[in-house]
């Protein structure tokens, strides 16, 4: 995007917050609130950074393996955190991914997993959709034998509309391909081995 769409984007952001407040009956000019629509703007600007970005870029070049490597059954980045935006109420739900691949013939930088973990979440989400989105974009560049991808979440809307549950955590699972049971097991850290 140009400097100038930026700024378009940014003017167009804090026009919108401003509307936001007179619509909800506040002052907008109140000293308080002054600063507060680009305030607001350039956070939302930041939290949807990943708009328009495709999350397999954030793989840059995977890492060939030559005939006499064998990185192993499964490679797993464990605990990435992240902060996405549910697109149902454009609240925050924040929490750690799990990712795990069974290479086939490529591997990536252990950064760049962290990484599309980050471009995935910064845009509005669903959890269920982030999941899916990262095992098909290592797919899409790893070709590996499969993915899955665990996350845990907290939501924003939940601790909102449901005050009880507030603690509660959502758990998803997105798997893509095969990767072998007693491989998976192993990683598992909830999984007690048999």
């Amino acid at each position: 995007m140009t400097s100038s769409a930026v700024q378009t984007s940014r003017d167009r952001a804090v026009a919108a917050v401003r509307e936001l407040l007179l619509a909800v009956g506040e002052d907008a000019d109140r000293l308080g609130l002054l600063r507060t629509p680009e305030r607001v703007a350039d956070l939302v600007l930041d939290v949807f950074a990943g708009l328009g970005v495709d999350p397999v870029s954030a793989l840059g070049v995977p890492v060939a393996l030559t005939e006499n490597e064998h990185p192993g059954e499964l490679v797993g980045v464990t605990g990435i955190p992240f902060r996405s935006i549910c697109e149902h109420h454009l609240l925050p739900f924040d929490g750690t991914a799990d990712v795990y691949y069974a290479p086939s013939r490529h591997i990536a930088g252990l950064s760049r997993i962290a990484a599309l973990v980050e471009v995935a979440a910064k845009r509005p989400q669903l959890q269920e959709r982030l999941g899916q989105q990262i095992a098909d974009a290592l797919m899409t560049v790893l070709q590996p034998h499969g993915v899955a991808v665990r996350i845990e979440a907290t939501h924003g809307c939940v601790a909102h509309l449901q005050p009880n549950a507030a603690a509660s955590r959502a758990v998803t699972v997105a798997t893509v391909g095969v990767i072998p049971d007693a491989t998976w097991r192993l990683a598992r850290r909830d999984t007690p081995l048999s």
